[in-house]
C-alpha cells in the first residue's frame, strides 16, 4: 500500500540542499516511510515475530504440518501486525448515527453507507453487524453475541468471510492474525496461555500446523450472512454494530478495488481452477445437512431475476442497480432455501424457509478451489 499523502506548512525561510535542506528531505522521507509502514502493517509491538519474508521467523511449530510446508508463505507483515480485536466496543444504530454526525462535523468523511457490505450475525435474539471495510484492517474479531463466543474472520486477499464458533473441545479459543498465508488465504493462530500456538486455515476450517493439527482439530462454522448494511438494519432494527477504531479511519477508507480489478491473486497458488471461469469470481458457499455447495454470485442473481451482473470481481459492478432486489428458491440436501439478492454490490442472503440463516461462507473461486483441493475434495 502506498503511504498517505501529506503537506506540511511552508517554512519562513527556504533551505537549499547545499545549505542543509538535504537533512529535512532525508528526515521527511524517513518519516513518510515509517508512517506508511505503520498504516500498512498496523501497530507493531517491540517483540513482533516475523520478518515478513521467512516463514520460520514467525515462531510457529511446524513439525506437524498438514499441508506441504512450501505452501506456507509470509505476507510481508509480522505476526499481529494486522491487529485482531477481542471483545470490541459496539454501537447501537443511534450511537452509530451520532458518531457519524461527529465525524461529519470534523470533515472526517462518511462512516457507513447503506450499500456497504457487512457480516451479519444473529444468535439467541441478539444481532450484530461487522462492516467489511473495518474487518479488512483487523482480519479477525473475537466476540460474543447472544452468549455464544464467535470469531468473525475476513480476508480481503480472497474476499473470504467465515464466522466460527470459538468454544471448542480444547476450550475457548482467541485468534490472532499470524502474518502467514496458505494459498493466498488467511492463517489464524490461537493465543494459548502455554504459548503452544497452532495455525488454523480460514477456508480449510481446520488447524494446519501445531498441536491442534496433530489432534486433527477443526472449527465449527456459525451461520452468518454478507449483505448490504441497509438490508441488515431493516431486518434487525435493534442490531449493534462494531465500533470503528477512530485512529484507523484513514485505513478504513482504503479499498481493495484495484486488486479485485486485476483478477490476479496476490500470492502463489499450488493449484488453480481449470473450468475457465475467472479466478476472482465471488462465490456463495452453503451447507445444509450434507456437503458444501458453491454457486457464483452472478449465477445466483441471474436465477433471482437479476441478470447482467459480472462473473468476476475484476469487472465493475452495475452501481445504478443498487436498489434492485430478487429472490431465488431452491432445495439443497432436501432443505428448502431462499436466497435474497442485491446486484450492486452483489450480495446473497441465504435463509431457510423459516427465515433463519444457514451455514454460509463467501470467497473467491481460486481460494475455495485451493481449500477443497488441500482437503482432498472436489468443489461442488
Amino acid at each position: 500500500m502506498s503511504p498517505p499523502e501529506g503537506r506540511g506548512s511552508r517554512p519562513e525561510r527556504l533551505l537549499t540542499l547545499r545549505s542543509g535542506g538535504w537533512v529535512l528531505v532525508l528526515a521527511g522521507a524517513l518519516a513518510v516511510a515509517v508512517l506508511g509502514w505503520g498504516l500498512a502493517a498496523g501497530v507493531r509491538g517491540p517483540r513482533a515475530q516475523g520478518d515478513g519474508r521467512h516463514v520460520g521467523s514467525y515462531g510457529f511449530d511446524l513439525t506437524t504440518c498438514l499441508v506441504p510446508r512450501e505452501r506456507l508463505v509470509a505476507s510481508g507483515a509480522a505476526r499481529d501486525a494486522v491487529p485482531a480485536l477481542t471483545d470490541p466496543e459496539v454501537l447501537t444504530t443511534d450511537g452509530l448515527a451520532e458518531l457519524a454526525r461527529e465525524l461529519a462535523r470534523a470533515h472526517a468523511g462518511r462512516l457507513l453507507v447503506t450499500t456497504d457490505r457487512v457480516v451479519g450475525v444473529a444468535l439467541n435474539g441478539a444481532a450484530r453487524a461487522y462492516p467489511l471495510r473495518f474487518l479488512a484492517w483487523h482480519g479477525i474479531v473475537n466476540d460474543t453475541v447472544g452468549g455464544r463466543a464467535i470469531a468473525v474472520t475476513y480476508d480481503p486477499l480472497c474476499d473470504g468471510t467465515v464466522v466460527f464458533e470459538r468454544e471448542t473441545a480444547d476450550g475457548l479459543l482467541e485468534f490472532g492474525v499470524s502474518g502467514l498465508l496458505c494459498e493466498s488465504n488467511l492463517l489464524m493462530y490461537d493465543r494459548r496461555p502455554d504459548g503452544r500456538a497452532s495455525l488454523w486455515s480460514q477456508l480449510q476450517m481446520r488447524a494446519v500446523a501445531g498441536p491442534a493439527a496433530a489432534r486433527g482439530a477443526t472449527l465449527a462454522v456459525c451461520p452468518a450472512v454478507v449483505v448490504h448494511w441497509s438490508d441488515w438494519v431493516a431486518r434487525h432494527p435493534d442490531t449493534t454494530v462494531l465500533k470503528p477504531d477512530l485512529g484507523r479511519l484513514k485505513l478504513y477508507k482504503r479499498t481493495y478495488d484495484l486488486y479485485f480489478a486485476s483478477d490476479t491473486p496476490r500470492f502463489p497458488l499450488s493449484t488453480q481452477p481449470a473450468d475457465g471461469r475467472p479466478r476472482m469470481m465471488p462465490l456463495v458457499i452453503v451447507r445444509t445437512t450434507g456437503d458444501w455447495h458453491a454457486w457464483p454470485l452472478a449465477e445466483v442473481l441471474e436465477r433471482a431475476g437479476l441478470p447482467g451482473v459480472p462473473l468476476s470481481a475484476a469487472t465493475p459492478e452495475p452501481v445504478a442497480r443498487a436498489h434492485e432486489a430478487g429472490t431465488w428458491r431452491t432445495v439443497v440436501d432436501g432443505v428448502p432455501l431462499r436466497l435474497e439478492c442485491r446486484p450492486s454490490p452483489a450480495s446473497v442472503w441465504v435463509l431457510n424457509e423459516a427465515g433463519e440463516p444457514v451455514d454460509a461462507v463467501y470467497a473467491f473461486h481460486f481460494a475455495w478451489h485451493a481449500a477443497r483441493h488441500a482437503l482432498g475434495q472436489t468443489p461442488n
